[in-house]
């Protein structure tokens, strides 16, 4: 009898231990999804996870981007310039001020102060290049832009995989928006079977591991970075019909040019520093810029070289505002050159 009732005592209990759960994941789990914290997780409820409009605290305009200025302010009288892309660009952990796109504008507005150059910043947490041309087709006519400029980070190629096989609902990624705790905890808890599950279920179309192109030799990760390349034309066909150039700056994270930076990041595991294949992805673009539409540019060498330490948080792989001080004065120099150029005549 003692047996039967701990039987019945543990059904019950299991029972109503996956009720709560499944009422978690259902029903409390969406009430959470427009939160930072639950944005910045592997699995989000909504793919594109934009801003919100008007959040006077990132501080976001009527469109959810990073601006104090209005879509209005992009008059076609001034010369405008569009950024694009994650959170190095966003400038996570920086104020405003401290961003790249700000700190660009300051700059070219020296520089050329006829121009009335004026920056935009599309740039969110965990954005891609799939997720870069979706916003800039739903809202990039309204900024009037001259030119396009989109950071690439080394999560990128990874990302956008991901983000197509959730638009796709395709393997594992059939779940992401109902299941998102389950999967979360499955892949933090089981981390080689989650993988192996993963890859099962998109029959090897995403690698393991979010950094993976720097990850491999370039003659295994050549075939998976073609997503993102797609994308980026994509992207460059998108500013031409909005009557803008498009240009590509490749950036490198901090495995790439120093062991020493962040000693404390929460993702030293996924890579190693100045690993054998850490800058694959550099002499990817090397190996194809001729015959790209669009010029590339890398700041591999800018961070190499630079006397600047540290660049990065102590505990977090982003860039501080010396790092993003950095990478923004050599971008606003490669665009001092793109602005001066004739404009172009089509895709």
């Amino acid at each position: 009898m003692n047996a039967k009732r701990t039987v019945v005592r543990t059904a019950v209990g299991l029972t109503v231990f996956l009720s709560g759960y499944l009422a978690a994941e259902l029903l409390v789990a969406p009430l959470l999804a427009d939160r930072p914290a639950i944005k910045r997780q592997y699995f989000v409820r909504d793919v594109d996870h934009r801003m919100p409009p008007d959040d006077p605290g990132i501080p976001t305009n009527e469109d959810g981007i990073r601006s104090r200025r209005r879509a209005g302010d992009f008059t076609p009288d001034g010369y405008n310039i569009v950024f694009l892309g994650d959170s190095f660009i966003y400038g996570y952990s920086l104020e405003l001020e401290q961003t790249i796109p700000h700190v660009v504008e300051a700059r070219l507005r020296e520089r050329f102060p006829e121009r009335d150059v004026r920056v935009a910043s599309f740039a969110r947490v965990s954005s891609s290049p799939l997720l870069s041309y979706r916003q800039l087709s739903d809202i990039g006519a309204r900024y009037r832009p001259d030119l396009v400029v989109l950071g690439l980070d080394m999560t990128d190629f990874h990302d956008d995989i991901k983000y197509e096989a959730m638009l796709a609902r395709a393997g594992i990624y059939r779940w992401y928006d109902k299941l998102p705790m389950t999967l979360a905890v499955f892949r933090k808890v089981a981390p080689r079977t989650f993988w192996r599950v993963h890859g099962w279920s998109l029959s090897g179309a995403l690698p393991e591991g979010v950094f993976f192109a720097s990850g491999a030799p370039l003659s295994e990760t050549r075939p998976y970075l073609q997503t993102t390349l797609r994308n980026l034309d994509a992207i460059h066909r998108l500013s031409a019909s909005l009557g803008a150039r498009f240009v590509l700056i490749v950036l490198p994270r901090s495995y790439q040019y120093s062991d020493r930076e962040s000693p404390l990041s929460w993702e030293k595991t996924a890579y190693d520093d100045l690993g054998p294949f850490s800058t694959e992805p550099f002499r990817f673009f090397r190996e194809i810029e001729a015959s790209l539409a669009y010029p590339v540019y890398s700041l591999l060498s800018t961070f190499l070289e630079t006397e600047v330490f540290p660049t990065c948080f102590e505990d977090d792989p982003h860039w501080n505002a010396d790092g993003a001080r950095v990478a923004a004065e050599r971008i606003a120099e490669i665009l001092e050159v793109e602005i001066e150029r004739p404009t172009a005549g089509g895709p």
